[in-house]
Formats: structure tokens, C-alpha cells, sequence
């Protein structure tokens, strides 16, 4: 039988790609690779965005915070009521702007050409232009009681609680009636408890001009530290803008802390009551406050920006009704506040 001529043609087999195949199949490789490149960066580009602003914006409530809380409590004088004028104190320098609790709510406003009023010593060269400053002053938390004998010299009597109050502490004491401030210049526990000592011992910032109070104090007493915060912008540990916080601490000094980075303005108006009856009638400027013990609220307003350049444009923005183009790629986000001061006014 002969073979059909089917049998008899051999077998093609593959011997390659031509060139114009390889050529196309290259071109729809590159393709497909672009594509799949740009979903990588645009997906990265969202993801920086993203990441920036959340991180502002946790910043700005940080910021707005920290602001409640101190601007809330200014003016606090445990269960004291009567007129702060009346309040004894034995310091020295006790108008001295780190410890004056006379004033519980105080700003200097930019104008231009300085702050209004003028900055005190403890902050030269610490603020940045164009940005105001807010201070606060107060009792820095509830009081402890007094315990038997609650008065003795130049010295206090209180439970041991009372060891969270070191030397150096400025403090005040009082049975809701009457109150006194006073330095704590030795501290010691003996027979009756824990043992303030207010002498006039030297060496102590400011220190007591006199080592006893004339108040009398019995039960019900009560001793808290007294505090002062500083807030302004100032240059950070990274050169970048940032939010600072100076509070008292012992020995008459103004500690310095960086709060909050990137922070580029903050502006102040305080809401002033005209007519007693414990609602603002007006916001202004620091310099425009006829008397800041009318100040019953404070309105905040915080300029932040994002760490990096992550913008595809400089941004346009309106704050404090000026309209901005950044000079850099950052994104800018503006943070309003206002605070009622609990301890003045309608609750």
C-alpha cells in the first residue's frame, strides 16, 4: 500500500518571532507597563495628600486643644468669688508679668511695627512677626485642704497629697472668703501632715517680701498652685513655624515647649462685655480692649500648613480676611475657634 500523499509532507515547526512581531510585542508591553506605572504614582501622590492634610488637621485639633483648655480655665480661683484686687500677696515684684494674677486673660497684638502692648523681657526675639500672643493665669487644678493647725508663722499645714507642690511653687491659699499668695520656700512632713513653708528666705525668684501672711486660715481651707501660659508662634526645633506654649514653673521661670509643628499664624481677638451682661458684645484686637477684665471670651484663629511640598500648584487661600498665594507647594488649612472663659460671664 502506497503512502497517501498526507503522510508524506513533514511537519512545520516554529522557528521563531519576526522581528515586526517582537516589535509589537514590546510596544504592548511598554504600554501596559506606562499604565500601571502611572496608577502606581498617582496612587502615591493620593496617599502623600492624604496622609498631609490628616496630619494637619490632627495638628490643628491638637493646637485648638491645648487653646480650650488653658483659655477655659484662665482667671480660676478654686472657690474664691471676691475681688481678685483683694487678694493678699507677700511676693516680690507682684505685677511681675510671669506671676501678675491680677490680670487672668492678657494678648499683644501685631500691628505692623510691633506688638501692642510691648512684649515683656521673657519673650524678645521668641515670637515671630505678624502673629499675636495670648496669656492666661490661674489656679493650676482643684485644691487640698488645709489640716490642723492649717496656719503656724510663715508656714501651711496640709495632707500629704500636698507633695505634688515643690519648693519654688508659687501658691494660694484660701477659705473661699479670703485668699493670699505666697512662694513655698522649704517643704517637709512632720506631726501634723505636710509642711508648706512661705518664709522670706533668700534666693528664691521672686521670693516672699514678707514670711507670713496676715489672712488667718482654719478649716475648709484650701492650697493650689498658681500657673501662667504663654501662647505664640515661634521658630521650631525643625526652623519651620510652630505653636508655643511658656507656663510658670518653679523658681519664677517661663519653660519654653514646642507644641505643635508647622503652625505658621495665630491670631487673637477677645470678646469684650460692654454692658454686664456676660455675653460679648464685640471681638477685638488686643490694643482695642477697653479692659480685659470685661473679656468674657476669646476668638482663635490658627494658620497650618503640610510638612512637604505636596501641592501640584501654589495654593491661594483667605486668612484673616486677606487672601494669600503660598509662596511654596504646601497646603494651608485654617482652624477657628472661640472659647467662652468659664469663670467670667454667663455659664
Amino acid at each position: 500500500m502506497n503512502p497517501s500523499r498526507q503522510d508524506l509532507v513533514p511537519a512545520q515547526r516554529q522557528l521563531g518571532l519576526s522581528l515586526i512581531e517582537l516589535m509589537v510585542a514590546i510596544t504592548i508591553s511598554l504600554i501596559l507597563l506606562a499604565g500601571v506605572v502611572q496608577i502606581f504614582l498617582s496612587s502615591k501622590t493620593s496617599y502623600r495628600v492624604l496622609e498631609a492634610t490628616s496630619r494637619v488637621q490632627e495638628n490643628g485639633r491638637f493646637a485648638v486643644d491645648f487653646l480650650n483648655k488653658d483659655i477655659r480655665m484662665a482667671g480660676y480661683m478654686g472657690c474664691f468669688r471676691g475681688n481678685i484686687a483683694s487678694v493678699e500677696t507677700i511676693l516680690n515684684n507682684p505685677t511681675d508679668f510671669s506671676w501678675d494674677y491680677t490680670t487672668a486673660v492678657q494678648g499683644h497684638e501685631w500691628t505692623g511695627a510691633g506688638w501692642s502692648p510691648a512684649l515683656p523681657a521673657a519673650l524678645a526675639g521668641q515670637v515671630l512677626n505678624g502673629t499675636d500672643v495670648i496669656v492666661t493665669r490661674g489656679l493650676a487644678g482643684d485644691g487640698i485642704s488645709l489640716v490642723f493647725p492649717y496656719t503656724n508663722a510663715a508656714q501651711v499645714f496640709v495632707d500629704e497629697d500636698a507633695s505634688t507642690i515643690a519648693i519654688g511653687d508659687i501658691i494660694m491659699v484660701t477659705d473661699c472668703n479670703q485668699a493670699s499668695i505666697g512662694q513655698v520656700t522649704n517643704a517637709q512632713i512632720n506631726g501634723f501632715g505636710y509642711n508648706l513653708v512661705h518664709s522670706g528666705a533668700g534666693g528664691f525668684t521672686p521670693g516672699n517680701a514678707t514670711p507670713q501672711f496676715s489672712n488667718a486660715f482654719g478649716a475648709g481651707s484650701e492650697i493650689a498652685r498658681l500657673q501662667t501660659n504663654v501662647y505664640y508662634i515661634g521658630t521650631g526645633a525643625s526652623g519651620s513655624p510652630a505653636l508655643f506654649r511658656r507656663s510658670l514653673i518653679t523658681g519664677g521661670i517661663l519653660q519654653a515647649q514646642e507644641l505643635i509643628d508647622d503652625v505658621e499664624n495665630m491670631q487673637v481677638y477677645y470678646g469684650e462685655d460692654l454692658d454686664n451682661d456676660g455675653v460679648a458684645n464685640r471681638y477685638v484686637e488686643a490694643n482695642n480692649v477697653a479692659n480685659m477684665d470685661n473679656v468674657v471670651s476669646v476668638r482663635i484663629s490658627l494658620l497650618l500648613r503640610t510638612m512637604d511640598n505636596i501641592s501640584s500648584a501654589a495654593q491661594t487661600y483667605t486668612y484673616d480676611d486677606t487672601e494669600t498665594t503660598a509662596g511654596d507647594r504646601r497646603i494651608h488649612r485654617i482652624f477657628n475657634t472661640t472659647i467662652k472663659i468659664r469663670n467670667r460671664g454667663l455659664l
